[in-house]
């Protein structure tokens, strides 16, 4: 007999995603420190909003969950969704979508939305079976340059969210929260403003046209050599090859309903 439970603890939300991603598209190979400070902080899931589905006592599916304001919609969002290869494909995964979409409801989200990987096609149509509706693209680019010229003048958090605000472009894994939690620095680069925290160019706001010549003049005035950086815009994406960035293979569909 399977039944749902919301909100479990790290310990158990954590065995159960090693369990149903175990031969995931892309290993997830993380300690549970690890898993709690990726997964739940930074990519901003939460457990008291995610679900466990039980076969008696044990745990056999997680369909985990996290939201926030954008936009002035209060949106959840599926952070990752793993059944125990030997309980798939007997109505799980749909069993843990009711609950999260009860939960949503009850506490008055306007939209559930998620990402999924590209070629997963299962899970694409089980998405798709649960009224989600693709909406957009993430592509993955990273560029090694050794220039290295002077520093760019750097501004305010509240400059740079003056001008992200009206932009359009938004990745969840990157949002002002993200950039807050990972203590970003914001520069100006022509009309452009841009983001980064490490090795990440988490945005680059201004004009289309110019986003990816942008995008690369920011790594030659940033200490070290590789960036990494996303882009939900695919006008971009051959701007940014033809700069030099390196696509990755993997890319992303982003899925939305609304309530």
């Amino acid at each position: 007999m399977i039944h749902i439970q919301r909100a479990p603890d790290l310990k158990t939300a954590y065995q159960t995603m090693q369990d149903g991603f175990q031969d995931y598209l892309i290993p997830l190979h993380l300690s549970e420190a690890e898993f709690q400070k990726r997964i739940l902080e930074r990519d901003g899931n939460q457990l008291e909003h995610s679900f466990i589905a039980y076969h008696g006592e044990k745990p056999v599916g997680l369909w985990l969950n996290g939201w926030k304001e954008i936009d002035g919609q209060r949106i959840m969002r599926c952070g990752g969704l793993g059944i125990s290869p030997q309980y798939r494909r007997l109505g799980i995964a749909k069993a843990l979508y009711q609950a999260q979409l009860s939960h949503a409801k009850e506490i008055g989200m306007d939209e559930l939305m998620l990402e999924v990987i590209q070629g997963n096609d299962p899970a694409i149509r089980l998405y798709q079976s649960l009224h989600y509706k693709i909406v957009g693209e993430i592509g993955y680019f990273h560029l090694t340059d050794e220039h290295q010229k002077s520093a760019l003048p750097a501004i305010e958090e509240t400059e740079f969210l003056k001008q992200y605000r009206g932009q359009g472009e938004y990745i969840w894994q990157q949002d002002p929260h993200v950039m807050q939690r990972l203590q970003a620095n914001y520069y100006q680069l022509e009309e452009s403003v841009v983001a980064v925290a490490g090795a990440a160019l988490l945005s680059v706001v201004g004009p289309t046209e110019h986003k990816a010549r942008h995008a690369t003049e920011v790594v030659r005035h940033l200490p070290g050599t590789t960036y990494h950086y996303q882009s939900t815009d695919v006008q971009v994406w051959e701007a940014l090859r033809s700069e030099g960035w390196i696509q990755r293979d993997l890319k992303q569909y982003i899925m939305r309903q609304s309530l």
